[in-house]
């Protein structure tokens, strides 16, 4: 009992350790077809709020019209409602529809490459969709649910079904620009000749769930029942003849290929899915060999009398070339619920978790429309450069347009986390007990030295180039692990073995000294000799920690599952936070300094001022939230599940200033200034004033870098006139007005300069040049041109002037070429001659 008890808890443990974004949950199968109408599958899959499943934006407008973000917020993908799409419908190549969980309908018009989200009034689990001529488009679902749209698919209004809770409408056809049909469960058979407008109950007389129709024409239809039953009617549904089609199971899909010939499929068992086959026109029908579909088989369509494919619970889309007898995969890729195969070797299927895949190549070869894999981590490297990395199955995606698009990297290593300790040089750790490395900006990959079978590594850490730490969880095979790395992560060895199968969930170092490890299925561990010693904080009622930060020494913050807490004595107390809470086991902070830090997860909090205050983020509650990037205090990446991707840009984060000087040359102060990051930055305006004075001029401006994590250099040059104690500031300005002053620096410019005349700049000139001049007191000033022969030409300046220095702009644009001379006098009794040069 003893050992059984111990291998229990082992196990809890180590589920304990799979966090979220370890489980890829689109895999998992929802059967939505209900057989007892008071059953159905958890509210989450089908029925979520659509502002946590519709892109950013909808929340802010129920009609459903999506705008490309919300906040600090924009989603740049899959910007789709994330939702499982179970019924699919394409009137010619491009045009066509998906419908699914939570009301969704996406419609495109170009083949897939892009979708528009339609206005629906329900939040229901949509079915099927159907049209006839790509203007009056019909959708059924849950509850009797039936939406009409006669605006070819924009917009959809609900039209009533007479049916209601319970009966779940899983058929639709429509046959022309009137008549069309709809069948659901509990015999449910309807039909209406007004577009859709008005539905009339038909009584085929079957007491079964009406799963599925067909017709071949008006007069022709067949329908897929429960029982393994097949209703036929050849007189446009007045009167139905019943069949039995193999054995009892029940028939999910059906599809007429021609008069005779007729294929369905359905339910599945121990042995797979039901597919039988008519060549009589469903007089008659062969029951095959089942197919691998476990939950049975949803779709079925055939491109003649002897091929073809069908989908269901299954890894790949399955085809026959024999009328059913034998089935093999097609092609390996995951879709469940729809298929539309139209002439000319195009076709669609979809299925759950935004799976809807297209082949242009004759139904073999299928590509996906969106990119849907859950997303473990993202690192930016700069604005445009960054990747993200997959964990199951191992993929590492690049972008060097700022997440517009993505490339798979070929050879490239996924895993859990993903950094960058420079721009050239990074690291991914994954589950095959590997780290990897690139010294090329992500180019290429390698693995480095680790000990054999140290478990997956879930999260790394470096306090400099050379010096890092990786830690493991536990796994049957081997204990989890803290390693540490000397060289820049080429090697590795083991610092501490946790031999009491807990799992290390992330590491963090204040210095080279002193660091943290958090743990499940035990207390963390402290350590304040670089890892050589790790003590387990025995203190601590704290058993389930995912991730630790600390600003410095003394101050710091850990996460559990929806719990935060918070030490300001170096974690000998730690105090819960329960106002911030929610983000659950994917709780893992981000930060980009000690006062810009995130906790990411199912709730999204920051703190801009290290953790006095917390702000949560409403519009993207409820998403998963695996990998935050930040590349200044309010600029971005951030990634999910369903190929989510956000861009965090927040313009109420100011413009990182890091260096403002100011020095002084003869009258001229030189100011100058640096940026490490800038958001939304417009530009600076210059501003300057006499130290007693109260009033501050606006000397220029100067253009900003917009939103830029790269450092920028400013410069501006000023000229002052008389001597005194002056003060220079930045007023930075961001390109929707918000203002704020950033800097400020003092200069004193003491007045000891004499009379002089300057040469002229530039020289030779065409047609402007400059002449300088200073003045030691105020007086009255004369500059004469004269040719080589000394005859006078024109008055440059002739007027009394304060003391300091001057500059004027000679405009030659009268004189032709040669050699001139220009003549400085002063009532002081200064003179001074230079020689100019006008090239034409």
């Amino acid at each position: 009992m003893k050992y059984l008890y111990l291998l229990c808890l082992i196990l809890f443990l180590h589920t304990g350790s799979i966090t979220a974004q370890q489980v890829d949950t689109t895999r998992e199968f929802i059967n939505y077809r209900r057989t007892d109408p008071n059953s159905q599958p958890p509210t989450s899959y089908y029925q979520q709020p659509k502002e946590q499943v519709f892109p950013l934006g909808y929340g802010t407008n129920h009609l459903g019209k999506v705008t490309s973000g919300t906040g600090v917020w924009t989603e740049l993908n899959p910007k789709v409602p994330r939702v499982n799409y179970i019924g699919l419908h394409f009137v010619n190549k491009d045009t066509g529809w998906a419908a699914g969980g939570s009301g969704a309908i996406i419609k495109t018009t170009n083949g897939g490459d892009d979708w528009t989200i339609a206005e629906t009034p329900v939040n229901n689990l949509l079915l099927k969709i159907h049209s006839y001529n790509g203007e009056v488009v019909i959708v059924t679902g849950y509850d009797g649910i039936i939406l009409r749209s006669s605006d070819g698919g924009e917009t959809f209004e609900q039209v009533p079904s007479g049916v209601g809770t319970g009966t779940d409408l899983w058929g639709v056809q429509m046959l022309n620009d009137t008549l069309g049909w709809v069948c659901g469960m509990n015999q449910t058979l309807l039909r209406t000749t007004d577009a859709g407008i008005s539905w009339q109950m038909a009584t085929p007389g079957l007491n079964q769930h009406y799963w599925a129709l067909d017709f071949l024409n008006e007069q022709y239809g067949i329908i897929a029942a429960g029982g393994g039953k097949v209703l036929k009617t050849t007189d446009g549904g007045d009167t139905w003849q019943q069949y039995q089609a193999g054995d009892t199971r029940a028939l999910y899909t059906i599809d007429i290929i021609d008069s005779l010939h007729i294929a369905a499929a359905g339910a599945g068992g121990g042995f797979g899915g039901k597919n039988v086959y008519s060549s009589d026109g469903g007089e008659t029908w062969i029951q095959n060999g089942n197919m691998i579909y476990e939950n049975g088989v949803n779709s079925i369509a055939f491109i003649n009398a002897d091929t073809g494919y069908a989908v269901g619970n299954d890894w790949a889309i399955r085809k026959t070339t024999n009328r059913g007898v034998n089935w093999f995969a097609s092609d390996p890729v995951y879709s469940e619920w729809s298929l539309d195969l139209l002439p000319g070797g195009v076709g669609y299927t979809g299925g759950q978790a935004l799976r809807i895949y297209k082949t242009t190549g004759g139904y073999d070869n299928w590509e996906k429309l969106f990119f849907t894999d859950n997303l473990s981590d993202v690192y930016f490297i700069s604005e445009q450069k960054g990747f993200i990395i997959v964990s199951d199955p191992s993929k590492l995606y690049k972008t060097t347009d700022g997440g517009m698009n993505w490339e798979r990297v070929i050879n490239g290593p996924g895993g859990y986390d993903i950094l960058f300790t420079d721009s050239l040089t990074g690291y991914i750790v994954n589950n095959n007990s590997s780290i990897y490395k690139t010294t090329d900006g992500g180019s290429n990959w390698y693995l480095t030295n680790i000990p054999e079978e140290v478990g997956d590594v879930r999260r790394i850490f470096f306090i400099n180039h050379t010096t890092g730490w990786a830690v493991t969880i536990w796994s049957p095979v081997s204990n989890a692990k803290i390693l540490k790395t000397t060289d820049g992560g080429e090697n590795w060895f083991v610092q501490l073995e946790d031999v009491y199968a807990g799992s290390f969930t992330s590491i963090y170092f204040v210095d080279s000294l002193n660091g943290w490890a958090t743990r499940l299925g035990g207390r963390p561990y402290k350590t304040t000799d670089g890892g050589n010693n790790w003590i387990e904080q025995t203190n601590l009622d704290i058993w389930e920690s995912r991730d630790v930060f600390f600003k410095d020494l003394l101050n710091g913050f850990m996460l559990e599952s929806n719990k935060f807490y918070k030490t300001t004595d170096g974690g000998l107390n730690w105090i819960l936070n329960p106002d911030i809470t929610g983000f659950s086991v994917a709780a893992k902070f981000s930060y980009f300094d000690s006062n810009t830090i995130f906790i990411i997860g199912y709730k999204t909090y920051r703190t801009t001022d290290g953790g006095t205050t917390w702000q949560d983020f409403p519009d993207i509650n409820n998403m998963l939230i695996s990998g935050l990037s930040l590349l200044n205090p309010g600029y971005g990446f951030a990634v999910g599940d369903l190929g989510l991707m956000l861009k965090y840009n927040d313009d109420s984060i100011p413009v990182e200033l890091t260096k403002f000087t100011a020095s002084i040359k003869e009258n001229k102060v030189i100011l100058k200034w640096v940026t490490a990051t800038e958001t939304n930055n417009q530009g600076f305006f210059i501003e300057r004033k006499r130290k007693k004075e109260n009033q501050w001029k606006i000397l220029s401006f100067i253009s900003g870098g917009g939103t830029t994590t790269e450092k920028r250099y400013y410069s501006y040059n000023d000229k002052l006139l008389s001597p005194g104690i002056y003060k220079y500031r930045l007023k930075q300005i961001d390109y929707n007005g918000k203002e704020e002053y950033i800097g400020e620096v003092e200069v004193k410019y003491i007045n000891n300069i004499d009379y002089y005349l300057y040469q002229n700049y530039p020289n030779p000139f065409n047609p402007f040049t400059k002449i300088n001049f200073s003045l030691a007191k105020k007086t009255y000033v004369k500059i004469i041109l004269y040719d080589v022969t000394g005859k006078e030409i024109k008055y440059i300046v002739n007027d009394t002037m304060d003391a300091g220095y001057h500059s004027v702009q000679f405009n030659s644009e009268n004189l032709s070429s040669g050699v001139y001379l220009y003549r400085m006098t002063t009532s002081s009794g200064y003179t001074a001659v230079k020689k100019l040069i006008i090239l034409k």
